[in-house]
Parts: structure tokens; sequence; C-alpha cells
């Protein structure tokens, strides 16, 4: 294949608009030369597509093999390193989902046959914006439809918005007691996003409860249970303030993804600003590209895009084992998928999955690439080892 035709499939497939013949020569160049695909693997690892296509400028295997692990070695930018696993899985996972989710999805005999799961509307469903409401009276009201006015806030294409705060009348306390303190629950399989009244924007994952007043007084404070991404509103008199489990963030204006499930672990990355963190271990402040865990306790550099892909209609995964994989993958998609076999607890995956795509397409990308199978056990799905 000439370089100018290799430069424009991969140009093709990086803004996803290669057709199923254009897929298959690119296929063949990677598969014809080891070097090709490591190239390749490289390429779709760096995850700005602007980075990527300034690489295919020089594309000729040595200058771009030089190129890239001239950006991967960069001692204090995760953002271009890339790590490469042992686990088959892991580059497989690469080239799988260049034939699946990259063409368009082409149908196939049922992918979940094991006890004849079909592909029916369920494994079919896509993230919705879904959520309930939940007054300060503990009454519910459904956040299913658009144009909708509930006490002042408006609701329109998945989201809540709040009265925005008068900063004349920010220090007086609200009146109606109805309206003190409400929650915004997001069931599995769903998304929803939340103006709070000091204009700062909360993006909720799937099974994710935020609990927050109507509007803020001198103190600017919320629960979290789940996920949720912040944009916060500057405020020097008012910091803003995240409880999750037994941690805290103090914020004055940033962005940053809070994960706090039940039962997991505590997962903080800062976008941008500078926030700080109280958790049972001690205080952490962080900057922008770090990342902090409950799990070591520690601060850590990453590329925020792995952790905040998810408000952008993506799933980025690196070195994810499955276990984990599958967890969020039943709270997007409201199923219950679980590992049959011990021995698939230490398989790690590296890729993406667009969450507009429905629940088969999804595990089709682990069955392709991999050596599992799917079972429907009543209303779970077991994954199993072929």
């Amino acid at each position: 294949m000439q370089k100018s035709k290799t430069e424009t499939l991969i140009q093709k497939y990086l803004s996803h608009q290669l057709n199923e013949q254009e897929f298959k020569e690119l296929k063949q160049w990677i598969e014809e030369d080891a070097s090709h695909r490591e190239v390749f693997v490289k390429l779709l690892s760096l995850r700005h597509v602007n980075n990527q296509l300034n690489l295919l400028q020089q594309f000729d295997k040595e200058a771009s093999w030089e190129a890239i692990q001239k950006r991967c070695n960069q001692p204090h930018s995760i953002r271009y390193r890339v790590a490469i696993y042992s686990s088959a899985a892991a580059i497989a996972v690469i080239i799988g989902i260049a034939s699946i989710l990259y063409l368009r999805h082409q149908e196939s005999s049922s992918l979940i046959t094991e006890n004849n799961i079909t592909k029916t509307e369920k494994y079919n469903i896509v993230p919705s914006s879904r959520a309930t409401l939940v007054l300060a009276d503990q009454s519910e009201i459904k956040l299913y439809s658009n144009h909708q006015e509930i006490n002042g806030s408006h609701i329109n294409n998945g989201e809540i918005i709040y009265p925005q705060e008068n900063s004349k009348e920010a220090d007086q306390p609200v009146l109606d007691t109805i309206l003190l303190q409400n929650q915004l629950k997001v069931p599995r399989g769903s998304e929803y996003s939340i103006v709070l009244s000091d204009g700062t924007k909360v993006k909720l994952n799937a099974d994710s409860h935020l609990d927050f007043p109507v509007q803020f007084t001198n103190i600017r404070e919320v629960t979290l249970q789940g996920e949720a991404f912040f944009d916060v509103i500057h405020d020097p008199q008012r910091p803003f303030i995240v409880k999750a489990n037994d941690h805290v963030v103090y914020v004055l204006g940033t962005t940053f993804n809070v994960t706090a499930y039940p039962g997991e672990d505590v997962s903080i990355t800062l976008v941008s600003g500078k926030i700080k963190v109280t958790s049972p271990t001690g205080e952490y402040t962080m900057t922008p590209n770090e990342h902090y865990s409950s799990q070591t306790s520690q601060i850590s550099q990453v590329d925020p895009e792995l952790y905040t892909s998810w408000t952008t209609g993506a799933m980025e995964f690196d070195a994810m084992p499955l276990p984990d994989l599958l967890a969020r993958l039943s709270r997007c998609y409201n199923v219950d998928l679980k590992l049959a076999s011990k021995e698939l607890e230490n398989m790690k995956f590296t890729g993406i999955i667009f969450r507009n795509k429905p629940l088969s397409f999804a595990l089709e990308i682990l069955h392709r690439v991999s050596d599992v199978k799917f079972e429907k056990d009543g209303e779970t799905i077991l994954v199993k080892k072929q």
C-alpha cells in the first residue's frame, strides 16, 4: 500500500469515516508488518486527534516511530505515554475496536447465543437522559421529558436548571421549606445534568445521587454518591464543597471528576484549577492533570480524558481489569454482568466504547478481542471463558 494511501486511510479511521472496503485495506497493512502494527497502536493511543494527524505528516515508519517515542517518553506528560501490556487482550482490543467501532455496525449472528440470548431490545438499549428529583418532603418528580417547569426550575434536553441566585440576596435564607434540600437521582442506564443556583454545572453518570440546596447561602455544599463531573463557578467568598463517602473536596472555581460509588474506591481527577481533598489518610492538594485514588492514597499524573470521557459520550479505559469494566458497563446499560470464572479477573483491556452504541455492540467488542463468551442466567449475563 502506498504511503499516501495509508495516510488517507488512517486519517479517515481516526475521524470514523472508513467504509468496509477501506477498513480491509487498512487491516491488511497493519497485519503485514509488526512495525506497522506498532505505529498504528501508538497513533490510536494518543487520544487527541490533532496530535494523531500531526504525526501523520511525517509518516514514514522511522520518523513516525521516533516522534511517537519522543512524546511517550516526556517525563511530565502522561497524556502521551502508552504502556504495552503483556495481556493479549490489551493490544487486541485496539484492533478489535478498529473492526467494530469505527465501521457501520453490520448485522451479524447474535452475539449472546449461549442459552440463546438474542438481540432483543433489552440488549440494544443505549444510555438515556432520565432522573428523579426528590424534594425535601420526599415527594418525587420524574424528569423524563423536556420543556417542563418545576418550582421555577426548567428542564430541557436532559438537564434541569435551577433559578439563578441574585447576588444581593445570596445570604438570605430560602423561605419555602419544601425547596430547602433536594436530591437528583440518576438510575442505571442514564445520565443527567443540573445547573445549580450559583451557576455551577454538574453532570451525573449512571446510578448516581446528588444532594444539594435549591439556593446556596454563605455555604456552597453538595453530597455525591456515584460519579459526577463538576464545572464550578468561581466565588472566592464561598468555596464549593463536595462530600463523597468519607472524602471532602474543597474548590473555588474549577473542573474535576469525582467517582464515589458505594463499596468502591474514591477517585478524583482534576482537569483545571486547583482543589484540596481531605480523606481518612490525610489532606491532598491537586493541580491539573492529577488523579487521586483512595486505593493508594496517592496523587499521580494522568490523562484526564481517561476519567472524563464519559461526559462526551465515550468510555475510555486503559489497562482496566475486566471486573471494573463489567461494573461500568452494568451501570451504563442497566444490566447485571458478572464473571463466572475467576481466571478472567486478571484480564485487562485498553480501548474505547462509544456510549451511543447498544449493549450488544459493546459486548461484541469484548467477544471479538478476547476469549470470553456470554451466557444468560435469569436476568444476569455471565461472562465465561470460551
